[in-house]
Parts: C-alpha cells; structure tokens; sequence
C-alpha cells in the first residue's frame, strides 16, 4: 500500500461487546445520585421508594437501594462519633473527610451503576458497614 492509502477498516461486530446494558442500571443508580441532590431527606427517601416500588420487581434495584441505605446509616454513625470528637477539634477533621469521601463515592457508585451490564455484579462501597442484607 502507499502512503495515501489508509487502511480498510472493519466495524466491531455486535456479539464482540462486553456486555448488554442493565435496562434497570439508570433507576437504579437514582439511590446514589440521591446523595448530591440538595434536598433534604432525598438520600434517605429516594433509596426507600425505589427499593419497596421497582425493587420488588428488580434484584439488581433491591440489591443497589440496600447499599444506598447502608451508605447512609454508615455516614449517619460517622458524623455523630465526627460531632461528638469536634470538642476534641478531630472532629472537624473527621467530618470534612466523611464530607470528601462520601461525595466521591456516591459519584463513583453512581456512574458505575449507571454503566453495569448483565454480566457485573451491582456496585458495593469499600469500608463501609453492611447492617441491612
């Protein structure tokens, strides 16, 4: 071939992609969008409906609200011990931090919820604690 000549070029065929798309992923990532919504209570509530609503028909809802609502009460018991330690002033430390990480987490958990497929398992956030199965 010359120089001029780009080379033929053949389109991915379908059965080549990684996965088929959860059709469920996008109302299942709202229990994690919930927690950047500046309303109050909408971490908590939105978690709720979905799971006794679209989670009595869906596993994958019912499996994504259970860690939404674990993330909560997790968060819940870190900024009280972080309230309770700001009269020792590493509280305030402890709160900024639980502010930074759970932001980014409900990001990351939210966007990969979005993104799951058939073949990957709903999404589940490190180090924190599992009190509702």
């Amino acid at each position: 071939t010359t120089m001029n000549e780009l080379p033929e070029m053949t389109p991915p065929s379908p059965t080549s992609s990684p996965g088929t798309p959860r059709p469920d992923a996008g109302i299942a990532s709202l229990a994690f969008w919930a927690f950047v919504i500046p309303i109050p209570f909408a971490s908590l509530i939105i978690p709720i409906v979905l799971l006794n609503t679209k989670g009595k028909e869906s596993k994958f809802v019912r499996e994504t609200s259970i860690e939404a609502i674990n993330f909560l009460i997790f968060c819940f018991i870190v900024g009280v011990a972080g309230g309770i330690l700001v009269l020792v002033l590493v509280g305030i430390f402890v709160l900024i931090a639980l502010y930074v990480y759970s932001l980014i987490i409900c990001l990351v958990a939210a966007i990969q919820t979005m993104s799951a497929t058939e073949d990957t398992p709903p999404y589940r956030i490190p180090f924190t604690i599992r009190l509702i199965n």
